[in-house]
């Protein structure tokens, strides 16, 4: 079981995303800025702290790449999600130091999938344990 900090101020996807995520075991922390997001990623008791974050790089009014860098600071994997035509923004979210980027319809589609890859102990030296986007 993941504790999964997310990122959105959209809420229908995150009730969505709260509720995959539920039914597949995880527990899911939905916050709708960046200030509740540190906060979250700070947490002073280790069973409240997230194991992974995920980020809405097209949330309006919300910076993913400030989120993306205090996650990673906090030694949180990010998985940045968003548009698939967009590719821009999802070069920044790499830049940024997203762990994974991926496409909204793939977050869609395969999200326990997705998280249940991502918190799985690397099995090699170079090998990546999640599928490519």
């Amino acid at each position: 079981m993941a504790r999964v900090l997310l990122l959105d101020n959209d809420l229908f996807f995150v009730v969505k995303v709260t509720d995959t995520l539920k039914h597949a075991g995880h527990t899911t922390v939905a916050v709708r800025s960046l200030e509740d997001f540190g906060r979250r990623l700070e947490a002073s008791d280790p069973t409240e702290r997230p194991d992974l974050a995920l980020v809405n790089t097209a949330a309006r009014g919300l910076d993913f790449r400030a989120a993306i860098a205090a996650a990673r600071a906090a030694d949180v994997s990010v998985i940045a999600f968003g548009s698939h035509v967009d590719l821009a923004t999802q070069e920044e979210a790499r830049r940024a130091g997203a762990t994974r980027v991926i496409a909204n319809s793939r977050l869609a589609s395969d999200l326990p999938g997705i998280v249940e890859r991502a918190m799985r102990p690397p099995t090699g030296a170079g090998t990546e344990t999640a599928a490519p986007p």
